[in-house]
């Protein structure tokens, strides 16, 4: 056996003594509960970890357990694959930037000066909104 089998086959065969004695725990009452089985192991010297309790369940089939790769860091990886800029909870996504399609025309000059009135009287409605605010917390 060459040392790189050796290695591998080393490596497979470890115990965990506590792992092994919440799986045979599970098999012989699958209802047990984590704080259960803690106070047997505690008994026995054993230290476990609510982790390992449920890495157990999920071999005996107790609980199901979701493809390794399909969690959230997968969706966020997508997410930001897919080119989408990541915002905060509760905040609209972007509004893309009104492009005036400007033809050189009469009518696209005078289309985009109405645009540009129509978005600064907005704007400037928005602005008194904020200073009548303003106004009435400071008093």
């Amino acid at each position: 056996m060459d040392p790189k089998t050796q290695v591998i086959t080393m490596a497979s065969k470890k115990n965990n003594p506590a792992m092994d004695f919440i799986v045979e725990s599970l098999k012989s009452n699958k209802a047990a509960t984590y704080a259960e089985i803690k106070d047997a192991a505690d008994k026995k010297k054993l230290k476990i970890f609510p982790i390992m309790f449920g890495r157990a369940q999920a071999l005996l089939g107790i609980v199901k357990q979701a493809p390794r790769g399909q969690g959230k860091a997968a969706k966020a990886k997508a997410a930001a694959a897919s080119g989408a800029p990541k915002r905060g909870p509760g905040r609209p996504p972007k509004a893309k930037a009104a492009s005036v399609s400007f033809d050189g025309t009469l009518e696209g000059i005078v289309a985009a000066v109405k645009g540009s009135e129509q978005a600064k009287a907005k704007y400037r409605q928005a602005l008194e909104r904020i200073q009548g605010v303003l106004a009435d917390v400071l008093g």
